[in-house]
Protein backbone atom coordinates (compact mmCIF):
# COMPACT_ATOMS: atom_id res chain seq x y z
CA UNK A 1 0.00 0.00 0.00
CA UNK A 2 2.81 2.35 0.89
CA UNK A 3 4.52 1.55 -2.43
CA UNK A 4 1.23 2.29 -4.31
CA UNK A 5 0.84 5.65 -2.58
CA UNK A 6 4.42 6.57 -3.40
CA UNK A 7 3.84 5.66 -7.05
CA UNK A 8 0.69 7.78 -7.21
CA UNK A 9 2.50 10.73 -5.65
CA UNK A 10 5.21 10.44 -8.29
CA UNK A 11 2.61 10.34 -11.07
CA UNK A 12 0.79 13.39 -9.73
CA UNK A 13 4.08 15.26 -9.37
CA UNK A 14 4.95 14.46 -12.98
CA UNK A 15 1.55 15.48 -14.36
CA UNK A 16 2.36 19.19 -14.78
CA UNK A 17 5.50 18.27 -16.71
CA UNK A 18 3.54 15.97 -19.00
CA UNK A 19 0.90 18.63 -19.59
CA UNK A 20 3.58 21.14 -20.51
CA UNK A 21 5.25 18.89 -23.08
CA UNK A 22 5.81 20.63 -26.43
CA UNK A 23 3.13 20.18 -29.07
CA UNK A 24 4.56 18.42 -32.14
CA UNK A 25 2.52 16.45 -34.65
CA UNK A 26 2.57 15.27 -38.26
CA UNK A 27 -0.54 16.52 -40.05
CA UNK A 28 -0.01 15.20 -43.60
CA UNK A 29 2.45 12.51 -44.72
CA UNK A 30 3.38 11.69 -48.31
CA UNK A 31 1.66 8.51 -49.46
CA UNK A 32 -1.30 8.76 -47.09
CA UNK A 33 -4.96 8.90 -48.14
CA UNK A 34 -4.21 7.93 -51.74
CA UNK A 35 -1.99 10.95 -52.49
CA UNK A 36 1.67 10.88 -53.42
CA UNK A 37 2.72 14.30 -52.09
CA UNK A 38 1.35 16.95 -49.73
CA UNK A 39 2.65 20.49 -50.20
CA UNK A 40 1.85 24.21 -49.78
CA UNK A 41 0.50 24.46 -46.20
CA UNK A 42 -1.83 27.18 -44.91
CA UNK A 43 -3.03 27.55 -41.33
CA UNK A 44 -6.00 29.40 -39.84
CA UNK A 45 -7.71 29.59 -36.44
CA UNK A 46 -11.47 29.34 -36.94
CA UNK A 47 -13.81 31.55 -34.93
CA UNK A 48 -14.79 28.55 -32.77
CA UNK A 49 -11.16 27.90 -31.78
CA UNK A 50 -10.53 24.97 -34.14
CA UNK A 51 -7.23 24.96 -36.02
CA UNK A 52 -7.58 24.19 -39.73
CA UNK A 53 -4.58 23.03 -41.74
CA UNK A 54 -4.95 23.30 -45.53
CA UNK A 55 -2.62 22.01 -48.24
CA UNK A 56 -2.38 20.72 -51.79
CA UNK A 57 -2.85 16.94 -52.10
CA UNK A 58 -0.94 15.89 -55.21
CA UNK A 59 -0.96 12.75 -57.28
CA UNK A 60 2.46 13.72 -58.68
CA UNK A 61 4.47 16.90 -59.25
CA UNK A 62 3.56 20.59 -59.57
CA UNK A 63 1.47 20.01 -62.73
CA UNK A 64 -0.25 16.78 -61.68
CA UNK A 65 -3.86 16.38 -60.61
CA UNK A 66 -4.16 18.23 -57.30
CA UNK A 67 -7.00 18.50 -54.78
CA UNK A 68 -7.31 21.09 -52.02
CA UNK A 69 -7.64 19.36 -48.65
CA UNK A 70 -7.66 20.13 -44.95
CA UNK A 71 -7.51 18.59 -41.49
CA UNK A 72 -8.98 19.93 -38.25
CA UNK A 73 -7.60 20.01 -34.71
CA UNK A 74 -9.87 20.42 -31.70
CA UNK A 75 -7.05 20.42 -29.14
CA UNK A 76 -4.59 23.08 -30.23
CA UNK A 77 -2.71 20.90 -32.69
CA UNK A 78 -1.99 17.88 -30.50
CA UNK A 79 -4.17 15.66 -32.68
CA UNK A 80 -5.77 16.06 -36.09
CA UNK A 81 -8.95 14.65 -37.58
CA UNK A 82 -9.32 12.82 -40.88
CA UNK A 83 -8.48 14.36 -44.24
CA UNK A 84 -11.34 16.36 -45.77
CA UNK A 85 -11.51 17.33 -49.45
CA UNK A 86 -12.33 21.03 -49.73
CA UNK A 87 -12.11 21.28 -53.53
CA UNK A 88 -11.70 18.36 -55.94
CA UNK A 89 -9.98 18.72 -59.29
CA UNK A 90 -12.67 16.77 -61.17
CA UNK A 91 -15.26 19.43 -60.32
CA UNK A 92 -13.40 22.00 -62.45
CA UNK A 93 -12.93 19.96 -65.62
CA UNK A 94 -15.90 21.66 -67.37
CA UNK A 95 -13.78 24.83 -67.50
CA UNK A 96 -11.54 23.13 -70.05
CA UNK A 97 -13.93 21.62 -72.58
CA UNK A 98 -14.00 18.08 -73.94
CA UNK A 99 -10.36 17.18 -73.29
CA UNK A 100 -9.44 18.67 -69.92
CA UNK A 101 -5.89 18.34 -68.59
CA UNK A 102 -5.02 17.02 -65.16
CA UNK A 103 -6.45 19.85 -63.07
CA UNK A 104 -4.36 21.52 -60.37
CA UNK A 105 -6.18 23.22 -57.51
CA UNK A 106 -4.05 25.02 -54.98
CA UNK A 107 -2.54 28.07 -53.35
CA UNK A 108 -4.92 28.16 -50.35
CA UNK A 109 -5.08 31.55 -48.64
CA UNK A 110 -7.65 31.41 -45.79
CA UNK A 111 -8.85 34.30 -43.64
CA UNK A 112 -11.60 34.67 -41.04
CA UNK A 113 -13.85 37.74 -41.19
CA UNK A 114 -14.44 38.68 -37.55
CA UNK A 115 -16.08 42.01 -38.41
CA UNK A 116 -18.88 41.05 -40.80
CA UNK A 117 -22.05 42.09 -38.91
CA UNK A 118 -24.20 39.63 -40.87
CA UNK A 119 -21.86 36.63 -40.93
CA UNK A 120 -19.40 37.06 -38.08
CA UNK A 121 -16.70 34.42 -38.20
CA UNK A 122 -17.19 33.60 -41.89
CA UNK A 123 -14.07 31.94 -43.26
CA UNK A 124 -12.98 32.92 -46.76
CA UNK A 125 -10.77 30.67 -48.87
CA UNK A 126 -9.28 32.05 -52.09
CA UNK A 127 -7.55 29.50 -54.33
CA UNK A 128 -6.50 29.00 -57.94
CA UNK A 129 -7.31 26.46 -60.65
CA UNK A 130 -4.47 25.58 -63.05
CA UNK A 131 -2.69 28.71 -61.74
CA UNK A 132 -4.91 30.56 -64.21
CA UNK A 133 -8.40 30.96 -62.74
CA UNK A 134 -8.99 32.61 -59.35
CA UNK A 135 -11.84 31.40 -57.14
CA UNK A 136 -13.18 32.16 -53.68
CA UNK A 137 -15.39 30.08 -51.44
CA UNK A 138 -16.51 30.57 -47.85
CA UNK A 139 -17.71 28.61 -44.85
CA UNK A 140 -20.18 29.74 -42.19
CA UNK A 141 -19.64 26.67 -40.01
CA UNK A 142 -15.89 26.86 -39.39
CA UNK A 143 -14.89 24.78 -42.40
CA UNK A 144 -17.39 21.92 -42.09
CA UNK A 145 -19.16 22.88 -45.34
CA UNK A 146 -18.24 25.27 -48.13
CA UNK A 147 -20.23 27.48 -50.50
CA UNK A 148 -20.10 26.91 -54.24
CA UNK A 149 -16.84 28.48 -55.47
CA UNK A 150 -17.14 31.83 -57.25
CA UNK A 151 -14.89 32.72 -60.19
CA UNK A 152 -13.39 36.20 -59.61
CA UNK A 153 -10.70 35.96 -62.29
CA UNK A 154 -11.97 38.91 -64.34
CA UNK A 155 -11.99 41.11 -61.25
CA UNK A 156 -8.44 40.38 -60.09
CA UNK A 157 -6.41 39.31 -63.13
CA UNK A 158 -5.21 41.82 -65.72
CA UNK A 159 -4.90 41.11 -69.46
CA UNK A 160 -1.45 39.78 -70.27
CA UNK A 161 -1.02 37.99 -66.97
CA UNK A 162 -0.33 34.26 -67.22
CA UNK A 163 0.56 32.28 -64.10
CA UNK A 164 -1.41 33.41 -61.03
CA UNK A 165 -1.13 32.30 -57.40
CA UNK A 166 -2.92 33.38 -54.24
CA UNK A 167 -0.81 33.29 -51.07
CA UNK A 168 0.19 30.62 -50.48
CA UNK A 169 -0.31 31.24 -46.74
CA UNK A 170 -3.04 32.94 -44.72
CA UNK A 171 -4.56 36.27 -45.71
CA UNK A 172 -5.42 39.04 -43.21
CA UNK A 173 -8.27 41.31 -42.14
CA UNK A 174 -7.39 44.90 -41.24
CA UNK A 175 -8.31 45.88 -37.68
CA UNK A 176 -7.21 49.53 -37.53
CA UNK A 177 -7.87 52.84 -39.27
CA UNK A 178 -10.28 53.86 -41.98
CA UNK A 179 -9.84 50.54 -43.83
CA UNK A 180 -10.85 48.47 -40.79
CA UNK A 181 -12.59 45.30 -41.94
CA UNK A 182 -10.84 45.11 -45.31
CA UNK A 183 -9.77 41.65 -46.43
CA UNK A 184 -6.27 41.59 -47.94
CA UNK A 185 -5.14 38.60 -50.01
CA UNK A 186 -1.45 38.50 -51.04
CA UNK A 187 -0.93 37.09 -54.54
CA UNK A 188 1.55 37.01 -57.42
CA UNK A 189 1.51 36.70 -61.20
CA UNK A 190 3.68 36.31 -64.27
CA UNK A 191 3.47 38.39 -67.43
CA UNK A 192 3.51 36.30 -70.59
CA UNK A 193 2.25 36.82 -74.12
CA UNK A 194 1.39 33.13 -74.28
CA UNK A 195 0.21 32.64 -70.68
CA UNK A 196 1.65 29.97 -68.43
CA UNK A 197 4.49 30.15 -65.94
CA UNK A 198 7.11 31.92 -68.05
CA UNK A 199 7.99 35.60 -68.06
CA UNK A 200 8.72 38.15 -65.31
CA UNK A 201 6.71 37.99 -62.11
CA UNK A 202 5.26 40.53 -59.71
CA UNK A 203 3.18 40.87 -56.56
CA UNK A 204 -0.40 42.08 -56.25
CA UNK A 205 -2.93 42.44 -53.43
CA UNK A 206 -6.56 41.35 -53.75
CA UNK A 207 -8.89 43.50 -51.65
CA UNK A 208 -12.50 43.38 -50.45
CA UNK A 209 -14.17 46.22 -48.54
CA UNK A 210 -17.63 44.64 -48.37
CA UNK A 211 -16.90 41.36 -46.58
CA UNK A 212 -16.31 39.37 -49.73
CA UNK A 213 -19.25 40.52 -51.83
CA UNK A 214 -16.83 42.03 -54.35
CA UNK A 215 -13.09 41.72 -54.93
CA UNK A 216 -10.63 43.98 -56.72
CA UNK A 217 -6.93 44.56 -57.26
CA UNK A 218 -4.97 46.82 -54.94
CA UNK A 219 -1.26 47.48 -55.23
CA UNK A 220 0.67 45.84 -58.07
CA UNK A 221 4.41 45.44 -58.50
CA UNK A 222 4.61 45.79 -62.29
CA UNK A 223 8.19 46.99 -62.59
CA UNK A 224 9.13 43.84 -64.56
CA UNK A 225 12.88 43.96 -64.86
CA UNK A 226 15.46 41.48 -63.68
CA UNK A 227 16.45 43.49 -60.62
CA UNK A 228 13.67 42.15 -58.40
CA UNK A 229 11.37 39.25 -59.25
CA UNK A 230 8.78 39.70 -56.49
CA UNK A 231 6.88 36.46 -56.03
CA UNK A 232 5.22 34.59 -53.14
CA UNK A 233 4.37 37.19 -50.51
CA UNK A 234 3.25 37.43 -46.91
CA UNK A 235 1.76 40.45 -45.11
CA UNK A 236 0.95 41.73 -41.60
CA UNK A 237 -0.81 44.82 -40.27
CA UNK A 238 1.40 46.88 -37.96
CA UNK A 239 0.29 48.79 -34.88
CA UNK A 240 0.01 52.09 -36.76
CA UNK A 241 -2.23 50.53 -39.43
CA UNK A 242 0.43 50.23 -42.13
CA UNK A 243 0.96 46.94 -43.92
CA UNK A 244 4.36 45.28 -43.88
CA UNK A 245 4.90 43.17 -47.00
CA UNK A 246 7.71 40.63 -47.33
CA UNK A 247 8.32 38.86 -50.64
CA UNK A 248 10.41 36.11 -52.19
CA UNK A 249 12.86 37.43 -54.79
CA UNK A 250 12.57 34.93 -57.61
CA UNK A 251 16.09 34.99 -59.07
CA UNK A 252 16.40 38.77 -59.30
CA UNK A 253 19.67 40.67 -59.05
CA UNK A 254 18.75 42.46 -55.83
CA UNK A 255 21.06 41.74 -52.87
CA UNK A 256 19.74 38.81 -50.86
CA UNK A 257 16.64 36.69 -51.37
CA UNK A 258 13.97 38.72 -49.53
CA UNK A 259 12.53 42.17 -50.20
CA UNK A 260 10.18 44.28 -48.09
CA UNK A 261 7.68 47.08 -48.61
CA UNK A 262 5.05 49.03 -46.69
CA UNK A 263 1.60 50.34 -47.52
CA UNK A 264 -0.15 53.17 -45.63
CA UNK A 265 -3.49 52.84 -47.45
CA UNK A 266 -4.40 49.28 -46.63
CA UNK A 267 -2.74 47.60 -49.60
CA UNK A 268 -4.01 49.96 -52.29
CA UNK A 269 -0.53 51.26 -53.13
CA UNK A 270 3.09 51.02 -52.05
CA UNK A 271 4.72 53.59 -49.81
CA UNK A 272 7.84 55.13 -51.40
CA UNK A 273 10.80 52.89 -50.58
CA UNK A 274 13.57 55.35 -51.35
CA UNK A 275 14.94 52.79 -53.80
CA UNK A 276 13.49 53.72 -57.17
CA UNK A 277 15.05 50.76 -58.93
CA UNK A 278 12.80 48.39 -56.94
CA UNK A 279 9.60 50.42 -57.00
CA UNK A 280 7.92 49.90 -53.58
CA UNK A 281 10.28 47.17 -52.43
CA UNK A 282 13.77 47.33 -50.98
CA UNK A 283 16.18 44.62 -49.83
CA UNK A 284 15.57 43.15 -46.36
CA UNK A 285 19.18 42.70 -45.17
CA UNK A 286 18.37 42.22 -41.48
CA UNK A 287 16.56 38.97 -42.26
CA UNK A 288 19.42 36.52 -42.73
CA UNK A 289 19.02 35.19 -46.23
CA UNK A 290 16.84 32.13 -46.51
CA UNK A 291 17.05 30.23 -49.79
CA UNK A 292 14.67 31.24 -52.58
CA UNK A 293 11.44 29.96 -51.05
CA UNK A 294 8.06 31.00 -49.67
CA UNK A 295 8.16 32.31 -46.08
CA UNK A 296 5.49 33.47 -43.63
CA UNK A 297 4.76 36.31 -41.19
CA UNK A 298 2.63 36.75 -38.08
CA UNK A 299 2.13 39.65 -35.64
CA UNK A 300 1.18 38.60 -32.13
CA UNK A 301 0.71 39.85 -28.56
CA UNK A 302 1.00 38.28 -25.12
CA UNK A 303 -1.14 39.62 -22.25
CA UNK A 304 -0.30 43.26 -22.82
CA UNK A 305 3.38 42.81 -23.68
CA UNK A 306 4.78 44.65 -26.69
CA UNK A 307 3.64 43.14 -30.00
CA UNK A 308 6.04 40.85 -31.78
CA UNK A 309 6.35 40.33 -35.55
CA UNK A 310 7.53 36.80 -36.37
CA UNK A 311 9.16 35.74 -39.65
CA UNK A 312 9.39 32.02 -40.45
CA UNK A 313 11.55 30.41 -43.13
CA UNK A 314 14.49 28.08 -43.81
CA UNK A 315 17.95 29.22 -42.67
CA UNK A 316 20.50 29.09 -45.48
CA UNK A 317 23.26 29.15 -42.85
CA UNK A 318 21.79 26.43 -40.63
CA UNK A 319 23.40 23.23 -39.35
CA UNK A 320 22.27 21.19 -42.38
CA UNK A 321 24.42 23.23 -44.73
CA UNK A 322 22.00 25.54 -46.53
CA UNK A 323 19.20 25.26 -49.05
CA UNK A 324 15.62 24.44 -48.14
CA UNK A 325 16.50 23.15 -44.68
CA UNK A 326 16.51 24.17 -41.01
CA UNK A 327 13.35 26.14 -40.29
CA UNK A 328 14.09 29.17 -38.12
CA UNK A 329 12.10 32.03 -36.61
CA UNK A 330 13.18 35.67 -36.65
CA UNK A 331 11.67 38.34 -34.41
CA UNK A 332 11.00 42.08 -34.56
CA UNK A 333 9.94 43.91 -31.39
CA UNK A 334 9.69 47.33 -33.09
CA UNK A 335 7.26 46.60 -35.93
CA UNK A 336 9.88 45.54 -38.51
CA UNK A 337 12.47 48.30 -37.97
CA UNK A 338 14.99 45.73 -36.74
CA UNK A 339 15.15 41.92 -36.62
CA UNK A 340 16.93 39.34 -34.48
CA UNK A 341 17.38 35.60 -34.86
CA UNK A 342 15.02 33.31 -33.00
CA UNK A 343 15.09 29.58 -32.36
CA UNK A 344 15.64 26.77 -34.81
CA UNK A 345 12.27 25.03 -35.12
CA UNK A 346 13.34 22.04 -37.19
CA UNK A 347 16.70 20.66 -38.29
CA UNK A 348 16.54 19.03 -41.69
CA UNK A 349 14.53 19.58 -44.88
CA UNK A 350 12.16 22.54 -44.45
CA UNK A 351 10.36 24.58 -47.07
CA UNK A 352 6.97 26.34 -47.21
CA UNK A 353 5.31 27.36 -43.94
CA UNK A 354 2.44 29.23 -42.32
CA UNK A 355 1.61 30.45 -38.81
CA UNK A 356 -1.40 31.29 -36.63
CA UNK A 357 -1.93 32.02 -32.95
CA UNK A 358 -3.34 29.02 -31.12
CA UNK A 359 -4.81 31.14 -28.31
CA UNK A 360 -4.73 34.81 -29.37
CA UNK A 361 -3.20 37.06 -26.74
CA UNK A 362 -1.52 34.23 -24.80
CA UNK A 363 1.78 34.09 -26.66
CA UNK A 364 1.22 30.68 -28.26
CA UNK A 365 2.11 30.50 -31.95
CA UNK A 366 1.30 27.52 -34.16
CA UNK A 367 3.61 26.71 -37.08
CA UNK A 368 2.71 24.45 -40.01
CA UNK A 369 5.52 23.57 -42.40
CA UNK A 370 6.92 21.15 -44.96
CA UNK A 371 9.40 18.92 -43.13
CA UNK A 372 11.77 16.02 -43.64
CA UNK A 373 14.09 13.97 -41.47
CA UNK A 374 17.54 15.35 -40.63
CA UNK A 375 20.15 13.99 -43.00
CA UNK A 376 17.70 13.51 -45.88
CA UNK A 377 17.32 15.65 -48.98
CA UNK A 378 13.68 16.73 -49.15
CA UNK A 379 10.45 17.20 -47.22
CA UNK A 380 8.18 14.18 -46.94
CA UNK A 381 5.40 15.49 -44.68
CA UNK A 382 3.73 18.57 -43.21
CA UNK A 383 4.35 19.01 -39.48
CA UNK A 384 2.85 21.25 -36.81
CA UNK A 385 4.26 22.62 -33.58
CA UNK A 386 3.46 25.29 -31.00
CA UNK A 387 6.14 27.73 -29.82
CA UNK A 388 6.20 30.52 -27.23
CA UNK A 389 8.16 33.39 -28.81
CA UNK A 390 7.91 35.63 -25.75
CA UNK A 391 9.83 33.02 -23.77
CA UNK A 392 12.76 33.08 -26.19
Amino acid sequence: MLRLCSTLLLLFAAAPLLAAAPVRSTVFKNGDDGYKIFRIPALVLAANGNLLAFCEARTGGDASEIDLVMKRSLDGGNTWGPLEKVQESDDFKPLFGENPPEITIGNPCPVVDHLDPEHRGRMWLPFTVENDFVFVTYSDDHGKTWAKPRDITRDVKKPGWGWYATGPCHAIQLLHGKHRGRLVIPADHRVSATGGDKGPCGVQMILSDDHGKTWRLGLIDDFYDDTLESNETTVVELGDGRLYINTRDQNGKMPGTRAEAWSSDGGQSFDPSGAAEWKGFKPAPEIIDPPVVQCSLWRMTNNGKDPLVVFCGPDDHGPSGGGRKDLRLRFSSDDTKTWRDGPLIHEGPSAYSDMAEVRPGHGELGILWEAGNAGTKSATRIDFTVVHPYAE
